[in-house]
């Protein structure tokens, strides 16, 4: 039987680099409950939308070297208004890091590519 201290060791996130095609490597780690708190609290202020969803996601879970955030809840709209490509690629290896769901991940990857048929091209 485990003990609480190694329960809590293996409850620490985890976190691996990824490499995003025509982004480059990033490291993604798997959200806490705080970060998972935060997301949803996100979702449900701001819609499910793409671009809320993918940047989100990269607000909870991208981190630098030593693990810290690398963006915080203020750079949100500074995400949807980037590259809305470059932000799903991101956002969709975010989501595969976090296991957030095989049919998730293919429902966001298919309405993406249906916005991406059906626009202009501007943001």
């Amino acid at each position: 039987m485990l003990t609480k201290e190694e329960l809590l060791a293996a409850a620490v996130p985890a976190s691996e680099v990824v490499a995003v095609d025509g982004v480059g490597e990033i490291r993604v780690k798997v959200m806490d409950g705080f970060a998972r708190d935060d997301l949803q609290k996100t979702l449900q202020e701001q819609g499910t939308s793409d671009s809320v969803y993918f940047s989100a996601l990269i607000v909870a879970t991208v981190v630098d070297e030593s693990g810290a955030p690398m963006f915080t809840p203020a750079d949100l709209d500074t995400l949807r208004r980037g590259s809305a490509e470059v932000v799903r690629k991101i956002g969709l290896a975010c989501t595969k890091v976090n296991a957030l769901g095989d049919s998730q991940t293919k429902e966001a990857e298919k309405n993406s590519e249906a916005i991406q048929s059906e626009s202009s091209g501007t943001v």
